[in-house]
């Protein structure tokens, strides 16, 4: 079984107290050492180049063509330190590369030989999920994602890619250049950022569809079965729709920004693209903000039928406690230690007692469910 996660609310960023601007951040310690390749492609042919240095992947970006240099790994900080000054970028650029919580945005700085356009994503991975730890049929505080982030600079001809973990993420567009698949090969470096883009757009739709299945159960267990697990399962969701809100929401500028005339690199032939993205991105932010509708409603509807229930348990105490009423009064009576009592030494007393608790029984039960108590 594997260990439970929660969606982290708050990430920390207190280590970053006085640090210099620009400043690489502190190694992370057990962090694996970064692997850079490239892909090196124009309309004819595709060459990958695994293994590489960052001055190997900077002599790439000076053949013709389009360059996709990858690194995966910015954990480790002094790799994505040398390929900075390799590719010449700024000491910013250097710091939003190596820092792993960083909001997604979109900036243009001037590099040592042209301008730099450094866009930041949050991808939503998703992870697989053992059936028994699902949302409402287990352990309510497993999540089934990891949000990393992909920090993707745009130069004259070349695309520099950073991440960690999303190397199966960007396997379809590595895959499509080798093969020559769709429009890749034929465009610029500009389509290339679109295209790693765009994945990270349609891969949030996994997630939600994950939470929607979820909160559909939960709505029919909080009508059918309103248990604490059910509880602790929904304020769950919702806290990792907040964190999913925080990745995908900020997104939309991105996209929005990069369909400005005064983005380097980027050609008014690649805006249609970015607009198709910009609108799956627009779904999937409806779809999170009419999620976190329906979850607060279902905490809201959780309460009500766990308020319906207490009461139609405390109706069927009242009933048992009405009848019995009367009944305890009599025999706590005729229990009483007198000599003296009426029908005390009658030989039918106590059958005309039972009758009497009997028709006490009937007649109460009759009356409520005239009322319509029961």
């Amino acid at each position: 079984m594997q260990a439970s996660r929660r969606a982290r609310v708050v990430e920390a960023r207190s280590h970053t107290l006085g640090q210099v601007p620009g400043g690489l951040p502190p190694p992370t310690a057990g962090a694996e050492s970064a692997r850079i390749s490239a892909l090196h492609y124009d309309a004819d042919q595709a060459e990958s180049h695994p293994d590489l240095t960052p001055a190997e992947a900077r002599a790439l970006v000076d053949r013709p063509g389009v360059t996709w240099v990858e690194v995966d790994g910015l954990h480790d900080t002094a790799t994505v330190g040398a390929l900075g000054q390799a590719f010449g970028l700024h000491p910013l650029v250097v710091e939003d590369l190596a820092s792993p919580i960083q909001r997604p945005k979109l900036e243009i700085y001037d590099g040592d030989d042209s301008a730099q356009v450094i866009v930041v994503a949050r991808p939503v991975l998703p992870t697989a999920l053992d059936p028994g730890l699902a949302y409402g049929d287990g352990d309510p505080s497993t999540q089934g994602h990891v949000i990393e982030q992909l920090g993707l600079v745009l130069g004259p001809g070349w695309v520099l890619s950073v991440g960690s973990g999303c190397t199966d993420l960007l396997a379809p567009i590595r895959d499509r250049i080798e093969r020559g698949g769709g429009h890749v090969r034929q465009r610029g470096a500009d389509y290339l950022l679109y295209a790693l883009l765009d994945v990270v757009v349609d891969t949030v739709f996994s997630t939600l569809e994950r939470i929607g299945d979820a909160t559909e159960t939960l709505e029919e267990q909080a009508l059918e079965d309103p248990s604490p697990a059910v509880q602790r399962s929904i304020t769950d969701l919702r806290r990792e729709i907040v964190v999913l809100r925080r990745a995908v929401w900020p997104l939309r500028e991105v996209l929005a920004a990069l369909q400005r005339e005064d983005v380097p690199y980027v050609q008014p032939s690649t805006h249609p693209y970015l607009r198709d993205a910009y609108d799956h991105l627009v779904q999937a932010v409806e779809i999170l903000e009419a999620l976190r509708e329906v979850l607060g409603s279902l905490f809201d509807l959780y309460l009500s039928a766990l308020s319906t229930r207490q009461n139609e348990v405390m109706r069927v105490l009242t009933v048992v406690g009405t009848i019995f009423l009367p009944l305890g009064f009599l025999t706590g009576l005729y229990g009483m230690n007198f000599d003296v009592m009426p029908e005390l030494h009658w030989r039918g007393g106590y059958f005309v007692l039972l009758s009497v608790m009997a028709a006490l029984a009937t007649g109460t039960l009759a009356y409520f469910r005239r009322k319509g108590w029961l």
